[in-house]
């Protein structure tokens, strides 16, 4: 009988990353160095050059993941026949996810202290933002209104994620994200009816 306890675990390029982004969403990206993410991986920092060139060749792997997470936004409604509220309802439960605001937030520090971060950020919120207008289309707004709406939808987005990440009180006590949107939406809905 072999003792599974008794065999390393292999380590590969991706838990180098993901490691990298568990660190910049909770202590920043300052804190993301070799020596800090061999720790939390147990292993030594040697095993690092065997995926990266160096820091910086991790810092765009980790950029990269998280771009490519911002899929799910557009995910919640791709292949599928759902109904607009469905797919409101879709990309509410992936943006709710607490992780994934925390490092958003993370992201987004570390875009003011570097331009090509800063320029690849701006590229997903042009994406995120097209997709919500998308969304807000299909409910039935003009596009006009649905352009307004989804980029107040985005910033209360990043407001609730920055309260929340910092307050506990008010993430325990508060409304949650996915009320906080819908009211939004429902609120757009009476002023363009009124509008109409």
């Amino acid at each position: 009988m072999s003792d599974s306890k008794s065999k390393p675990t292999r380590l590969n390029r991706d838990n180098w990353i993901g490691a990298g982004l568990e660190v910049l969403g909770t202590r920043g990206i300052e804190a993301v160095h070799v020596e800090t993410l061999a720790k939390l991986l147990r292993i030594s920092k040697g095993s690092f050059y065997w995926h990266f060139k160096d820091r910086e060749d991790l810092l765009d792997a980790m950029l990269a993941s998280w771009e490519a997470q911002q899929s799910d936004w557009q995910a919640a409604d791709e292949g599928i026949d759902r109904n607009p509220a469905e797919t409101w309802a879709r990309l509410l439960e992936v943006v709710s996810q607490h992780q994934y605001g925390r490092l958003d937030l993370a992201v987004f520090s570390w875009a003011r202290e570097d331009d090509k971060v800063r320029r690849r950020v701006s590229e997903v919120e042009k994406r995120r933002l097209a997709h919500l207008v998308h969304i807000f289309r299909e409910i039935g707004f003009s596009p006009r209104q649905a352009e307004q709406w989804a980029g107040t939808a985005l910033l209360a987005y990043v407001g609730w994620v920055d309260r929340a990440t910092r307050d506990s009180a008010f993430r325990e006590s508060g409304p949650d994200l996915a009320t906080a949107l819908s009211r939004i939406i429902l609120a757009a809905s009476a002023l363009a009816s009124q509008e109409a």
